[in-house]
């Protein structure tokens, strides 16, 4: 009876370890530890005319969106971060009193990037719905993608951002 006991004490503790690593994961940020690639040399337009290049991303932490023209305001961005729409078509009125880098080009190569660069799916592009939004590092490397209609995406958005602001 002894061995049984021990045996299932052993099991219990085991499964209460599990249960709270699962939970701390779940509310932590491991975002250090992801990497979906590194952003491709590209050349776009913002919205003042002037080139928005990959050189420009690098050094600064920046949540991108891709749009079809409605621009996502997103609240509580810390100011060390930056934001960035790459607008996947030319409609510049929606664009007026936004925060953040707009920018743009023709629609070929806003494909080729989001694609390429951002391993969006193309089928994606041709849905036009709601497009995740990227966390970029300050090296340049994809660090995240997160579903702005969900609020648990965006809470894990926050805490990544505040994690990789930690480690930079």
């Amino acid at each position: 009876m002894k061995k049984e006991g021990i045996i299932a004490i052993v099991w219990t503790v085991l499964a209460f370890s599990i249960g709270i690593f699962l939970v701390s994961r779940e509310s932590a940020s491991n975002v250090q530890s992801i990497y979906y690639g590194r952003l491709p040399d590209f050349h776009l337009t913002d919205s003042r005319g002037n080139d928005f290049n990959y050189r420009d991303i690098l050094g600064r932490v920046w949540v991108i969106q891709f749009s079809n023209g409605a621009v996502v305001e997103l609240p509580n961005l810390p100011s060390e971060v930056e934001k960035l729409t790459v607008l996947t078509n030319l409609t510049f009125a929606s664009i007026e009193n936004t925060t953040g880098r707009v920018v743009y080009s023709d629609p070929e190569k806003i494909t080729r990037l989001a694609t390429e660069g951002f391993h969006f799916t193309e089928e994606l592009l041709k849905e036009g719905n709601s497009f995740p939004l990227v966390l970029v590092d300050k090296s340049g490397n994809i660090r995240g993608y997160y579903k702005q209609e969900r609020d648990k995406d965006i809470e894990r958005l926050g805490r990544d951002i505040d994690s990789l602001l930690k480690i930079s």
